[in-house]
């Protein structure tokens, strides 16, 4: 009884937090009227608190914002805001506005540490509908979600909720991060550690010791956003043999002769048209690589080799050019009745591909995906920005779906591909998939955003990142941490690659490279093992010099800047890193 008394106790202090004065929806109507709704939260059984938004209640509306109390700081506080792959800020501006629109929203929360608490909040409902915002007005920062209602061209299809976490006072992004992984893995049964797949999917450790390079074999040349042109088969550019299968076979052959014995080899531009040239169609075999017979030569090759191999798709983008066009029935309606785009690619301009007319209307994607898996790729099939670009909706009555619906065709492909390949791999990483992806080939693009803008001498609320996404997920997912940490790097970028635990990629095979990819499959050799572990702390010991501590014991030491930097009984050389055993890291902590 005392126990429960307690409990009710401390929950009752959370409301009181979450809630208080506040907790409420802020509703802007389509004609600009704004009403406010108050919020009453509900515990849940796993201790968290929820407050919903019923979408009969806004059907109305423009974009609902859902305001907690406790996501409020003011400039001074101590703490910090935080969120996506480790977005942090510290609140030291009197104005500006951060938002992560929704087609990057690749985790769906937020978090704070301030004076008043710790907190974790995920959104929930429409989960790819909202944006997560930032405003900070006369020194006050607010955190908030906004679901865009109007954007959907359907109104509100679900219920808007935020589910919050109090976390202990002084909770650190290590904290949200672990809490963050406890609660997608109470949602989500297929989230398991890489060492427990590897159980029934043995070729996912060679995966993990793999350094990944890709080769692009046949392309059109490259089209400017500001060049979207609707090409046909008789305006379209000639396709061109960038690395021809042979070609590429001998790289790898070469590759191998200098002691690179683990590579997972993906091939891109294989299919007709090259490169995007015809997505999302796939057969024949590109000719102006060396065909079909080249593809299976190459394939073999690499087995023989004792790489993995597998290739690269589109369904994502689709082009008039493309055979499966079918006068743009394969495309997404957008709003006012025109077909949705996403810019311009080598095909031309780039139409949103509906997932649910490619998977069930016409039935083209696992059709083409059984016949890929059958001329003989092996390892984790990649589907280009499958994960970094958010589900498009399709308003099409022929086969209409909301997000949500696109999703769970996303979830269908990458159980395919599991299952005909071996493996699903792609681009960054929407949450829903986190559980069906056995490799990213990065986390997101924002540590390269960021240091654009530092370099341009903006001052951007995001102070620095941290591996919140690596804290959460490093042992269930294989990734790179960003585009800055990608081919051959300056010592500034491996130095990030190795803090964040990354896994090498190479975006071509040839002799400009072939030496930097044996150099940093020589680092990563040292350093593979831990690509299986958990990433359990991450800890900046002083500026520039961090601890990165693994689930097996072992901790890495960072040092970013140009003087020896020492703790814990270790000494690290400026611009360098050092591994740490379990048994020298108990034995320097006894010390």
């Amino acid at each position: 009884m005392r126990r429960w008394i307690v409990i009710c106790a401390v929950l009752c202090s959370a409301v009181a937090y979450v809630c208080g004065t506040d907790g409420t929806a802020v509703i802007t109507s389509t004609n600009s009227m704004v009403r406010t709704l108050p919020l009453t939260a509900t515990v849940q059984q796993d201790g968290g608190l929820r407050v919903t938004v019923k979408a009969a209640d806004v059907q109305d509306a423009k974009w609902v914002d859902i305001m907690l109390g406790c996501a409020e700081a003011r400039k001074g506080d101590s703490g910090f805001w935080l969120s996506q792959r480790g977005l942090l800020g510290l609140f030291t501006r009197d104005s500006g506005e951060w938002t992560c629109v929704r087609n990057w929203v690749t985790l769906p929360y937020y978090a704070m540490q301030t004076p008043r608490g710790s907190f974790l909040a995920v959104a929930e409902g429409m989960r790819f509908e909202f944006d997560i915002r930032l405003t900070v007005q006369n020194g006050i920062y607010r955190m908030f979600p906004r679901w865009r209602i109007s954007d959907t061209g359907i109104g509100a299809y679900e219920d808007m909720s935020i589910v919050f976490y109090q976390l202990p006072d002084k909770a650190d992004y290590n904290d949200m991060a672990k809490a963050f992984r406890r609660y997608k893995e109470a949602r989500d049964s297929e989230i398991k550690p890489l060492k427990e797949r590897i159980k029934t999917r043995p070729h996912l450790a060679k995966l993990a010791r793999s350094i990944a390079v890709r080769q692009q074999c046949a392309a059109k040349p490259f089209r400017r956003p500001q060049d979207a042109i609707d090409f046909t088969p008789e305006t379209e550019h000639p396709v061109r043999c960038i690395s021809s299968f042979d070609q590429t076979l001998a790289n790898l052959r070469q590759l191998k002769s200098l002691g690179v014995d683990e590579v997972a080899m993906c091939v891109a531009g294989w299919q007709t048209g090259g490169y995007d040239g015809r997505a999302p169609a796939v057969f024949p075999v590109a000719p102006e690589a060396g065909g079909e017979d080249g593809l299976r030569r190459l394939i073999a090759g690499a087995k023989e080799l004792g790489y993995l191999i597998d290739a690269q798709d589109n369904y994502s983008d689709c082009y008039t050019v493309s055979p499966l066009w079918d006068n743009g029935n394969i495309a997404c309606l957008g709003l006012n009745g025109k077909l949705d785009t996403n810019g311009a690619w080598c095909g031309g301009r780039a139409y949103n591909l509906c997932l649910k007319n490619a998977w069930e209307k016409q039935g083209f994607m696992p059709r083409d995906l059984k016949r890929t898996a059958e001329l003989g790729f092996w390892g984790a099939h990649y589907i280009d920005v499958f994960t970094a670009a958010f589900p498009y909706r399709c308003l099409n009555p022929a086969h209409a779906a909301n997000r949500n619906e696109q999703m769970r065709y996303q979830i269908q492909a990458a159980k395919l591909c599991r299952e005909r390949f071996g493996g699903f791999s792609s681009e960054c990483c929407y949450d829903h998939l986190v559980g069906y992806l056995d490799y990213i080939n990065y986390a997101t693009p924002q540590m390269r955003s960021l240091r654009k803008q530092l370099d341009e001498g903006k001052k951007p609320l995001v102070d620095k990142v941290v591996p919140f996404w690596e804290l959460a997920f490093h042992d269930v997912v294989l990734s790179n941490p960003d585009k800055v940490t990608q081919e051959v790097l300056s010592q500034r970028d491996n130095l990030i690659l190795v803090e964040f635990g990354g896994r090498p990629i190479f975006y071509h095979l040839g002799k400009d490279n072939i030496h930097g990819i044996l150099a940093a499959y020589q680092q990563f050799k040292k350093l593979r093992h831990l690509q299986l572990e958990e990433m359990t702390r991450h800890d900046e010991l002083s500026q520039g010099f961090v601890r990165v501590r693994y689930g097996n014991g072992e901790s890495i030491y960072v040092n970013h800047t140009n003087k020896p930097q020492a703790a814990d009984g270790i000494t690290v050389p400026p611009q360098d890193f050092k591994l740490v055993s379990a048994t020298d890291a108990k034995q320097n902590t006894l010390k």
